[in-house]
């Protein structure tokens, strides 16, 4: 029998006004009450689409009051991103999940459709000039840490023909919009190179790749394709710490950023996003740009 570790469960808590980060593990069950976990374990060998849809949500969350990411719990890990209108604390509420209602009520919705890109900072291996998943595993653990940290822990991924132990750790600041991303891999990896980076937006993309590891797009796309009428404007950012860049590469559907681990193995990038959808945020490539390229990576 197929083994799934689930631990304890969070204290239910209400979010309050003055609340500015917040990450969860929600479980899907029958009677939707989505209990807050603090983690889950599937084996390696477990069935991608039903680790997906075990979650509300389909994986950890973590958000604040400008942008929410979730994790999903497969073997994609990617990252999707939701836009608010009005800088709050909202995802208890949406879920990812909203309503047209809610939409007119002034709540943010998911803005991004990933499709085969590497989406916003999405972490990934790099075999035969594509960016690879995190395919083969002996077990995958997503964890919540604190209320702005959560992990996704694989052990045993087979990578170039050797196992490597990997630890992603996913943080939010209460006064950024920035995603701050470290990877941290154990493992017999000198020669192995990973990649990272943002993708294209689907419709009238506008970006820049630089060499030393900065790139910015922005453009529009349909994030879910049942609802077509719903078009959205997006700005996806990604600096990488120079003690880990490679090299950099532009594909038709992404901005691609090569690492490698440091001395200490680890890897680590900062993500940053936005959304015309967001009231007085940015609303065209040329601010949203400057913006990116005016960041340093320490800040």
């Amino acid at each position: 029998m197929k083994k799934i570790i689930i631990s304890t469960i969070f204290t239910a808590f209400a979010l309050t006004a003055t609340a500015q980060t917040d990450a969860y593990i929600k479980l899907r069950d029958e009677k939707k009450t989505h209990p807050r976990i603090e983690s889950i374990t599937f084996p390696g060998d477990a069935n991608t689409r039903y680790m997906y849809d075990a979650i509300y949500g389909h994986g950890a969350v973590i958000e604040n009051p400008w942008v929410a990411y979730r994790v999903y719990m497969d073997n994609r890990q990617s990252l999707d991103l939701y836009v608010k209108q009005t800088p709050q604390m909202e995802l208890d509420v949406t879920g990812f999940y909203t309503t047209p209602e809610q939409l007119k009520e002034g709540y943010g919705i998911d803005v991004l459709w990933a499709g085969k890109s590497i989406g916003a900072g999405s972490f990934r291996g790099f075999q035969n000039g594509e960016p690879v998943t995190i395919d083969t595993v002996a077990s995958r653990t997503q964890k919540v840490i604190d209320d702005h940290t959560v992990q996704v822990i694989d052990k045993d991924w087979i990578y170039n023909g050797h196992p490597i132990q990997m630890t992603q750790t996913y943080s939010m600041l209460p006064n950024s919009r920035d995603l701050f991303v470290e990877i941290k891999l154990d493992g017999n990896l000198p020669e192995d190179v990973f990649c990272t980076g943002i993708q294209k937006l689907e419709t009238d993309n506008e970006g820049f790749l630089s060499a030393e590891g900065r790139a910015a797009s922005w453009g529009s796309n349909i994030p879910d394709k049942k609802h077509p009428e719903i078009v959205e404007q997006v700005g996806l950012g990604i600096i990488v710490d120079p003690d880990n860049l490679v090299s950099t590469q532009e594909s038709d559907i992404n901005y691609l950023m090569f690492v490698r681990p440091d001395n200490e193995g680890i890897i680590r990038y900062r993500v940053i996003a936005c959304g015309d959808r967001e009231k007085n945020g940015f609303s065209n490539y040329k601010d949203w740009s400057k913006y990116i390229k005016a960041l340093k990576y320490t800040e």
